[in-house]
């Protein structure tokens, strides 16, 4: 049975090494028509669309927003015959903080993200690709604090301030993008299918965020 899986790998590096001789690309080259990883990392702007009465949380949760990104991606791609368009699926593992300053108060939350993109792209020529997609996505919260000016004294609220940070866990998002060489850029949008509720300072909440995005390509 090792044998046989030995020889098949083998077949196929040899198979691989035919191709590329054969269209004078190197086995990079031809690997990365159908596979590309790496690293990526990005900056947003997130927003909680908060329903509230309370002014001071309105105010710091709807500010000045900063979010910070960091992980890596694997994407297949299905070249179509005889086009230049193509079909894609990625999956993206992202280490995610968001801070919020707004209102005079602060609070910032850490997330684990899952998306999988689906989607097309077109070589506008052969080292320029569009591509555009769309796709659920799965967070995990991690961490979430904050400091805000109204009921500071209270821990209590400030935990409840905190919990309206976090993400519910299933959302989507879409994204349009492009690859140049070895590098890609995102413009990304990311939104819940649901708001979450929050009895005691809040209706709902519901998170959203827009966030560009660079990597690079192995």
């Amino acid at each position: 049975m090792t044998k046989k899986i030995v020889l098949t790998l083998l077949a196929a590096l040899l198979a691989m090494g035919t191709i590329s001789a054969q269209s004078g690309k190197s086995a990079k080259e031809v690997r990365q028509q159908n596979f590309v990883f790496g690293p990526r990392v990005g900056l947003s702007a997130p927003y909680q669309n908060v329903v509230t009465n309370t002014t001071a949380l309105s105010d710091m949760i709807g500010g000045a927003n900063l979010g910070v990104q960091l992980g890596g991606y694997i994407r297949g791609m299905l070249p179509l015959k005889k086009s230049k368009f193509l079909l894609y699926g990625q999956l993206d593992a992202t280490w995610a903080m968001d801070f919020y300053f707004g209102g005079g108060g602060n609070a910032s939350a850490g997330y684990f993200n899952f998306p999988v993109v689906l989607g097309g792209g077109y070589w506008l020529r052969s080292d320029l690709m569009l591509r555009a997609g769309w796709g659920p996505n799965y967070s995990i919260n991690v961490y979430s604090c904050a400091n805000t000016l109204f009921g500071k004294s209270d821990k209590g609220y400030q935990t409840e301030v905190g919990s309206m940070l976090e993400r519910d866990p299933w959302g989507w998002v879409a994204e349009v993008g492009a690859d140049y060489k070895n590098w890609t850029l995102d413009l990304r949008y990311v939104n819940q299918f649901r708001s979450r509720e929050y009895p005691h300072i809040a209706d709902e909440t519901r998170y959203i965020s827009w966030g560009l995005a660079l990597g690079y390509r192995f």
